[in-house]
């Protein structure tokens, strides 16, 4: 893991000394009347890009990161340059990870950074061809930073990956037991089940028909619940290959649409579609996506089902030339965002019958397609649940 001893190490390779920064910290008068500035152009940019923007949550959440970059400036060119500072530096790369956000928007957002900060110097100076001392610290101080970060990205990012791929290798094996150890013998269960359902029709006396019926009615579900617990674990094993074909994203969306709306509509829910007419040519694995879409939408069903008024809405659209999004909004209750943070984790769920399994599931397909999930507060209350997939297409 790194630490300490990797400050230092890139204080002197890049040659920022005591004298860095001094220069550095004397610049703190000059450029802190334009941190407002540069933070409104970061957060400008960040809200300008769609994936970006993807990982805040709500405008509470944007402010409290406006305040936190301001201060981040401020110890930019206050110091000490210790191991206090380089752990404060390290947790943003680890944050990164911690929310999904790609190791390129690093390199972006420093530049943002080191750009605005430049600029301010430029406007402040009485002779800026004079100031290479300063720029030159700026830049140390620049590379220095975004370095920490990245490490700590990398190490942290790595630990993710391989815990997801411990876990998902139990789970290959766990459910190879599973499948052959209970299959065979609840095929067997359902089978008599069906049997004495059908014996207890022909029971003269009406009060003990019944009373059969109940019981057999309630072992069915039983076994019914049972028999879906081990299908998801078949479905999260086996979704490692990938197996992609051309298909169109706007019939996929709207095919399992049309086959899920009668039974929702006949809990009393309503159902809205909100689809990009367009078509999109998708090199994805059509059955997959079909089932992440599945899972959202009864997700969805479960959150409002006990709501006055329920209301789900299916969305898509095309977040720009090579990104394809779905989202499943509903009324709900809404979400934490401790509940948001961990939902596509195995096991991780709130429902009391629930395996935990379906968004996790939701996550490895995405995640095979190169996109990406996430769950999200919805305007005016609900949960959103949406994820994106690249419009992959085949080279002519």
């Amino acid at each position: 893991m790194a630490d300490a001893s990797l400050l230092w190490h890139l204080r002197g390779y890049v040659g920022f000394d005591a004298e860095s920064a001094q220069t550095l910290q004397s610049l703190g008068p000059t450029l802190r009347p334009h941190f407002t500035r540069i933070v409104e152009e970061f957060y400008d940019a960040i809200l300008g890009d769609p994936v970006a923007k993807a990982v805040l949550r709500d405008e509470a959440q944007i402010e409290r990161l406006r305040v936190s970059l301001h201060e981040w400036l401020d110890r930019l060119v206050t110091g000490p340059y210790d191991e206090a500072y380089f752990e404060k530096r390290a947790r943003i790369g680890r944050m990164h990870v911690k929310v999904g956000l790609d190791q390129r928007y690093m390199l972006g957002a420093m530049n943002l950074i080191r750009v605005g900060l430049h600029r301010a110097i430029v406007e402040s100076a009485e002779n800026p061809l004079g100031a290479f001392e300063k720029h030159n610290s700026i830049d140390q101080i620049c590379d220095i930073e975004l370095a920490i970060m990245l490490e700590t990205y990398r190490e942290d990012y790595i630990l993710k990956k391989t815990a997801e791929a411990e876990s998902l290798a139990v789970m290959g094996r766990l459910t190879a037991g599973l499948a052959h150890e209970i299959r065979n013998p609840l095929n067997a269960a359902m089978l008599q089940l069906d049997v004495l359902q059908r014996n207890a029709k022909s029971v003269g006396e009406a009060p003990i028909r019944r009373r059969i019926e109940r019981r057999t009615n309630l072992v069915q579900d039983e076994l019914r619940r049972l028999s879906m617990l081990l299908d998801d674990f078949l479905n999260l094993a086996r979704a490692r290959g990938f197996e992609p074909v051309a298909c169109d994203a706007s019939e996929l969306l709207s095919e399992v649409i049309e086959l899920r709306r009668p039974e929702i509509q006949s809990q009393g829910i309503e159902v809205v579609a909100d689809l990009d007419g367009n078509s999109r040519a998708l090199f994805a694995e059509p059955d997959r996506l079909k089932q992440v879409v599945n899972n959202l939408i009864t997700n969805a069903v479960e959150a409002v089902i006990d709501c006055d008024s329920p209301a789900i809405r299916v969305t898509s659209r095309l977040l720009d030339r090579n990104r394809w999004e779905v989202a499943v909004i509903d009324n709900g209750p809404g979400i934490t965002p401790e509940v948001a943070e961990r939902a596509f984790e195995s096991f991780v769920t709130t429902k009391e019958a629930g395996t935990g399994l379906g968004l996790a599931i939701v996550k490895r397909i995405v995640d095979l397609h190169g996109g990406a999930a996430q769950l999200t507060p919805a305007s005016g209350g609900g949960t959103c649940a949406s994820f994106w997939i690249p419009l992959r297409r085949r080279s002519r």
